[in-house]
């Protein structure tokens, strides 16, 4: 199916376990991927990433972003992005879309940010 890129993950190695470090999604986030975040999606008020999508368009807010983007370079051993897939693009009665995590390899860490 379709996929669109949501926002990217950093993930730290602990000895025991892989902890995520910091999360940034993208300043638009589809209705589709938004229902995801809802149990009654029809009922709710939709206020799911509204600040994400202020946080883009505030001088303050990208500030706070990049510097999130420099501290996942620094720190993070793994990154990762997420994708949810568009059900509107193919033919079946869904709305909800599926949410995925998929690890990016090869190349420098602040390559794989940007």
């Amino acid at each position: 199916p379709p996929m669109e890129a949501v926002g990217v993950v950093g993930n730290i190695e602990t000895p025991r376990v892989m902890r995520t470090f910091k999360t940034v999604f993208s300043q638009h986030i589809s209705d589709e991927c938004k229902r995801r975040f809802y149990k009654n999606c029809y009922r709710s008020k939709k206020k799911a990433h509204t600040s994400t999508a202020q946080k883009w368009a505030d001088e303050d807010g990208k500030k706070s972003i990049e510097a999130e983007f420099a501290k996942m370079a620094k720190y993070c051993s793994v990154i990762r992005v997420l994708w949810h897939t568009q059900p509107k693009l193919f033919k079946l009665h869904e709305k909800k879309a599926h949410i995925m995590e998929e690890q990016i390899n090869g190349g420098e860490k602040a390559d794989k940010i940007s």
